[in-house]
């Protein structure tokens, strides 16, 4: 019966990328997102969180094993956007965690939206966190590039061009505002032609273990996290 059901849950994971345009723009929601969702609803926030925000590659991170502290929260659901971490974030405001990592945006690319969007957007959830729970710091992740080169998903090919101007306005928004860190990933998994390094990728666009273990490295290097 585990087994059946982790089968289950992994196929219904890649339905938000594979039919990019259910979750485009506003239409974040389906079945896998409200199942995902109605499941982190069911689950408290401990005190003092720290909630890793995001889409498919947040959610196949094992966070709290990774910094083994159970107040690491994940909070990704497989094909999420940009709109639907908005609807979401009130939620989790509201228990006033201590810290969230966030990553957003390579679903609003494939979706349609514009760098504009995506980062207004971002921007909207920074000032949330300030006005909603001061305390919480706020890291914004860079969106990370996909790798052609093991690409199993043809919609996705063409959109590393857009990668790198995003994660420019994220710095910016940033450097604007005091109570957020841009978190730049891109150097520690990318190959000299800037795309994901292969052997980091299952599918060129999600991650092997040893990226995770490079990012959660990278965010104890930086003192972000234990």
């Amino acid at each position: 019966m585990k087994r059946l059901f982790i089968g289950a849950l992994c196929g219904a994971c890649l339905l938000g990328l594979l039919f990019p345009a259910r979750c485009a723009a506003q239409k974040f929601r389906n079945d896998y997102y409200d199942t995902r969702r109605a499941a982190h609803d069911e689950e408290a926030l401990p005190s003092g969180a720290v909630v890793f925000l995001g889409n498919s590659i947040t959610e196949q991170g094992w966070w709290n094993v990774l910094f083994r502290d159970p107040k690491v929260v994940n909070r990704g659901i497989g094909g999420d956007n940009t709109f639907g971490m908005l609807d979401r974030l009130p939620g989790i405001l509201a228990a006033q965690p201590s810290k969230i990592f966030l990553m957003a945006g390579i679903n609003d690319i494939t979706g349609g939206q514009s760098t504009e969007t995506i980062a207004a957007n971002i921007a909207r959830m920074a000032d949330m966190v300030h006005a909603e729970a001061p305390a919480c710091r706020l890291y914004v992740q860079s969106v990370l590039p996909v790798s052609t080169k093991r690409l199993a998903y043809p919609y996705m090919k063409g959109h590393n061009a857009r990668v790198a101007p995003l994660n420019e306005r994220l710095r910016a928004l940033c450097a604007e505002r005091g109570w957020c860190t841009f978190v730049d990933l891109v150097p520690l998994v990318s190959d000299a032609d800037g795309e994901l390094r292969k052997e980091l990728t299952k599918d060129g666009i999600h991650l092997q273990p040893a990226a995770y273990m490079l990012w959660r490295d990278h965010l104890r290097k930086q003192k972000y996290l234990r």
